[in-house]
This record gives C-alpha cells, sequence and structure tokens, in this order.
C-alpha cells in the first residue's frame, strides 16, 4: 500500500479489515518521519469494535516513511515500467533494503538461494536467515495474453484479461475483424496478421497464455503448433469435443507427442454452463486464473 501526506492511497493490505488503522499509522509516521511495526490479529467475539482480523489470522505490516530509501523504489519503479523482473529484499534489524534482479544478482551469499525459490515460486514470502528476518517481495514480469483469433468473444476476453493485469494481444489475419473499433476495451497490440508471421515476432516465455478462437484449422492449428514448441503457461482452444479430436489428430500428424497435446486445454474453459460469449470469456479467463494460480 502507498500512503501520500494528503491522503492519497493506493493498493491495499487486506480484504479491508485494518485498512483505516493503517493509513491513520501511515500519516503518523509520515509527520515524523519513525517506522513502525503494526501487529493485527484475529478479533474475538467481545472486541467487535477493535481493529483486527474477523475472518482469523495474522497480519505484521512494516510502515517506512524514510526519503533515504525513495531510490530503491526509483529503481523498482523503473523496473516495473519496463518490464523488468525483479525481488525487492527488506532486512528488518539492522534495516536495509535493496533490489536484486536476474541480470545482477548481487546478495549475500546466504541469501541466493532464498531469493531465486521465491522468485522461481513468483511467491513474496518472509524468510529467517542465521537469525535475521528478511522479506522477499517478488515482481514479476507483466503476463501475457495471446488470443488468436479477433471474435466476439475475444471481446469481453480482452476486457477481463486486462482487469486482471494480464498485457493482451490479439492476432487475426483478417482486417474487418482485427481492428480496435470492435473493441470498446481494446488489446494492448492488435496484429492484423497470419499466426507464422505476427508469432515470429513476439518473445514466447513461460509467462505467456494462449487462446485459439476462430475454428479455422488454417488460423488455429498453424497458431497451436507454434505454442506447443514454446514453453507458453497455458494453451487454450475453442470447439467441440469432435473438433478437438480432429484438431490433435492433424496434430499428431505434424509430429506432435500424445504428452504435448495435453498441455491444450480443450474444450477450453472451466465447466461452468456458459453460452454467451462473455460467458464463454469468463470461463476462459477463470480457467487461465486456475493455472496461474497451480504455478505458484
Amino acid at each position: 500500500m502507498g500512503v501520500r501526506e494528503d491522503g492519497v492511497v493506493v493498493g491495499s493490505v487486506s480484504g479491508g479489515c485494518v485498512e483505516s488503522s493503517v493509513i491513520q499509522s501511515s500519516l503518523e509516521a509520515l509527520r515524523t518521519g519513525e517506522s513502525k511495526m503494526l501487529d493485527f490479529g484475529a478479533l474475538s467475539d467481545e472486541a467487535v469494535w477493535e481493529v483486527g482480523l474477523s475472518c482469523g489470522g495474522r497480519i505484521e505490516v512494516f510502515i517506512d516513511p524514510d526519503p533515504a530509501r525513495r531510490e530503491v523504489w526509483r529503481r523498482t519503479f523503473d523496473l516495473v515500467c519496463r518490464d523488468r523482473p525483479a525481488v525487492v529484499v527488506t532486512r528488518f534489524d539492522p534495516f536495509e533494503q535493496w533490489v536484486w534482479t536476474p541480470q545482477e544478482p548481487m546478495s549475500p551469499k546466504t541469501l541466493v538461494g532464498p531469493i531465486e525459490d521465491a522468485f522461481r515460486d513468483r511467491a513474496s514470502q518472509e524468510v529467517e536467515i542465521e537469525g535475521e528476518r528478511y522479506f522477499l517481495q517478488v515482481l514479476p514480469c507483466r503476463e501475457r495474453l495471446i488470443i488468436v483469433g479477433a471474435v466476439h468473444i475475444a471481446v469481453p476476453l480482452v476486457k477481463f484479461a486486462r482487469e486482471l493485469g494480464f498485457e493482451t494481444v490479439v492476432i487475426d489475419p483478417r482486417p474487418a475483424l482485427a481492428t480496435d473499433v470492435r473493441f470498446p476495451c481494446p488489446p494492448d497490440k492488435m496484429i492484423a496478421q497470419w499466426p507464422e508471421q505476427a508469432l515470429d515476432s513476439i518473445e514466447i516465455t513461460d509467462e505467456t497464455y494462449a487462446v485459439v478462437l476462430t475454428h479455422d484449422p488454417k488460423i488455429d492449428d498453424v497458431a497451436l503448433a507454434v505454442f506447443l514448441r514454446s514453453p507458453t503457461a497455458y494453451i487454450g482452444a475453442l470447439g467441440s469435443r469432435v473438433t478437438q479430436e480432429k484438431r490433435r489428430k492433424e496434430l499428431r500428424e505434424r509430429g506432435f507427442t500424445d504428452d504435448d497435446l495435453a498441455r491444450i486445454h480443450g474444450p477450453v474453459g472451466l465447466k461452468i454452463g456458459a453460452r454467451s460469449p462473455e460467458e464463454i470469456a469468463l470461463s476462459i479467463m477463470a480457467e487461465v486464473v486456475q493455472v496461474r494460480r497451480e504455478r505458484c
């Protein structure tokens, strides 16, 4: 959570249980310049008017107003803006803070393993090394959703994906469909090319999720072949079970194994009884989020 002197707040630390107390403590810290640690536990039945976690559990919140640390956050901001992954490492006592990146993995030897583990698992966490507490805040690259087919389902799918923080790329060789005019919430990139051309210019990593939607094997199967040869985290394909079986047969003839084909989620989306384009898009994003969280 970020709190400014004039009371502007971005982010949060809980579902709303302790926000007011954290904001007030933050404003006080900005006035005094003193860091502090807040500790919130579960509320008892008799303490309904106190600040705490009504759902149970425990949260520690570290409040740091020290302007000396601004350089760390300026660098972090620059890395995030350039979509470069990083880990912000905070030692509490004595206080120290620095930024770790895969390109510049400078850190004490005892911390290298825990930082690399946290970075690999995309999981911010507290660790204790030789009696000292550290918090490792992981800032991964922005995840990307590639949508092949600027069809009706793609319109709400782009909207949902952007709201969930994904960079969105729509690929379709048909100019009548590959236009931002059809998208009230336009994708980050719209590419009116055949998949083999478009995907050749896009870096596909394990932070990439992909969905093919056209029902046209000249488009879908070519795109699927590219995704299957890449570290794509999720591959979804629209179509009935009959369509999926035909697709798998074609891909087997191209040399893909059953293990390769098992990576394809098809029919795409979680089974929620979806019928409308919006409901189908919702089921697709639900499945994407499920895969995203299972990786953590």
